[in-house]
């Protein structure tokens, strides 16, 4: 029996999409596929994407567990966490980071309430050391730490009640901040997503340079840089010599994104430690 035409071109068609198929799955088998992954490099010339610290509270084998996450107002409270391996058991040896085993950043979420800390660990594992929050809301605990030759950054967010709560955005960028009589500028030219910026800082005090400034954790100062939004944070390397003055202290950051972020600069004159305030706007 004949086949009706219009079935005939149907059946024509079918034919030739099955073709085209066979054709296509059979060139894709020889071509490798493509690669989405961006930011950085890994094995084989493949770049692969690197996530910024302290958004999570746990990275590769490491969780963060705080005993309590609950605080009052304008009360003194022992703030106790461990770092997890993948034992699940506390992690009781930690190399030295900046002259500290263990670095606590404790910053309410708007970027204010700073606080820079070094708690002890006891035998089992467990960090502890006295917090004071004066103002409610939501703060993000960042334990920034280094074992086995790797460093990381875990945090969680702690719930601070008795107070009303009144979100704000960071302040309007500033190249000065002051402290006590002192005097800080920043210079960072125009920073740019994604390409290492010098991070320039000039002390002065009544109106002179302080060239004796001390050192603080092994170098002139440290610097922390919060990302707004999540408070993303980066890992920030000090720029020693190079030029800088006596009275300078200079660093090098790589900002993920463009955006606002927070940076709190601590430096050490006359024993005692100062911090300053930024916020830097990163263009694409």
């Amino acid at each position: 029996m004949n086949t009706p035409y219009p079935y005939k071109r149907l059946a024509l068609f079918l034919a030739g999409l099955i073709a085209v198929f066979v054709v296509a799955a059979g060139v894709g088998s020889l071509v490798e596929p493509a690669d989405t992954e961006v930011e950085g490099h890994g094995e084989a010339g493949h770049e692969t994407t690197h996530a910024p610290a302290g958004l999570g509270v746990s990275e590769d084998d490491y969780v963060l567990r705080v005993a309590s996450t609950q605080l009052a107002r304008g009360e003194a409270h022992e703030l106790r966490f461990s770092i997890e391996g993948a034992d699940g058991h506390p992690v009781t040896e930690f190399d030295e980071l900046h002259e500290r085993r263990m670095h606590l950043i404790v910053v309410r979420r708007d970027g204010t309430g700073f606080q820079h800390l070094h708690p002890e660990i006891d035998e089992a594992g467990t960090w502890s050391i006295p917090v004071e929050l004066e103002r409610a809301g939501v703060y993000r605990a960042f334990a920034d730490f280094s074992v086995e030759g790797e460093q990381r950054t875990l945090a969680a967010d702690l719930f601070v009640s008795g107070g009303e709560f009144e979100a704000r955005p960071f302040p309007p960028a500033d190249p000065v901040d002051e402290t006590n009589g002192y005097e800080v500028s920043l210079d960072a030219d125009d920073p740019v997503a994604g390409e290492p910026t010098p991070l320039t800082f000039s002390v002065s005090s009544g109106g002179r340079p302080v060239e004796d400034l001390a050192p603080y954790l092994g170098a002139k100062g440290h610097l922390v840089a919060l990302r707004e939004g999540d408070l993303a944070f980066l890992h920030v390397h000090p720029e020693e010599g190079q030029g800088v003055g006596a009275e300078e202290i200079a660093f090098e950051a790589t900002f993920p994104t463009a955006g606002r972020y927070r940076l709190y600069l601590q430096f050490r004159h006359e024993g005692v430690v100062r911090t300053v305030e930024f916020t830097l706007e990163v263009s694409r």
